[in-house]
């Protein structure tokens, strides 16, 4: 399974959903955010979908966490021979309703730095991070670059896939935490709803499902995975 991450978030979100899932689903966290430009969602998914085709020999299952999910979708809309199933971690076809983008981009350009970043990481949890952990997501996310951060989430907020979602067929859950401070559940629901094939499941997490609740997640990737290969 390929892994994408939220924009801000280190690949290390997905370690607790490998840990689940050792000895039945490979994880493979892709470093969307640290890799070449350009960071439009479109771009990146075409990145990604380049980087299944080179090293794997069929489609795969994708986890997309918020912006990854983003990510996630576009890429099974344009490159739907690449994806054999979707678990899709509060995330949405687009952003309206996501109270804080324009303030998060506001930020970005003119408040650069740790402070910004630790705000980011703090809200997308509902339990607070232990220190050491929060220390780890912290150095991962300093040396990321200003522009690639504000770009692709000037994509996400510009960029509405409602249109494309009757079009992706793989079977899919849409996880969504009750208590995210970032999208109201109401979100995930509509994605749910949307997608042909998919199933919607709340969980008593905040904006980071697949690292708080990484059993409830690795449910998920089973049943994707046992849905997709009869699909397929």
């Amino acid at each position: 399974m390929v892994a994408l991450p939220g924009t801000m978030c280190s690949p290390a979100v997905f370690g607790p959903l490998g840990e689940a899932l050792a000895g039945q689903v490979s994880v493979d966290p892709y470093s969307w955010l640290t890799g070449p430009g350009p960071w439009d969602i479109p771009s990146v998914a075409a990145r990604v979908a380049g980087h299944i085709e080179q090293h794997y020999a069929a489609p795969v299952l994708v986890c997309g966490h918020s912006t990854g999910g983003a990510i996630a979708l576009r890429l099974a809309a344009s490159r739907p021979s690449a994806v054999l199933g979707l678990v899709l971690a509060d995330t949405g076809a687009h952003m309206r309703g996501h109270g804080d983008v324009d303030a998060i981009l506001g930020r970005i350009q003119s408040d650069w730095g740790e402070e910004l970043r630790a705000a980011v990481l703090d809200r997308s949890f509902h339990v607070p991070l232990g220190a050491e952990a929060r220390a780890g997501f912290l150095a991962w996310a300093a040396p990321l670059n200003q522009r690639a951060v504000y770009d692709v989430l000037a994509s996400q907020r510009d960029l509405d896939l409602t249109g494309e979602l009757a079009g992706i067929t793989q079977p899919a859950v849409v996880l969504h935490g009750r208590h995210d401070r970032a999208r109201h559940p109401g979100q995930g629901r509509e994605l749910a709803a949307a997608l042909p094939n998919a199933e919607f499941r709340l969980l008593d997490t905040g904006h980071t499902p697949v690292y708080e609740d990484p059993g409830a997640a690795a449910a998920a990737v089973r049943d994707v995975l046992a849905r997709g290969v009869g699909h397929s």
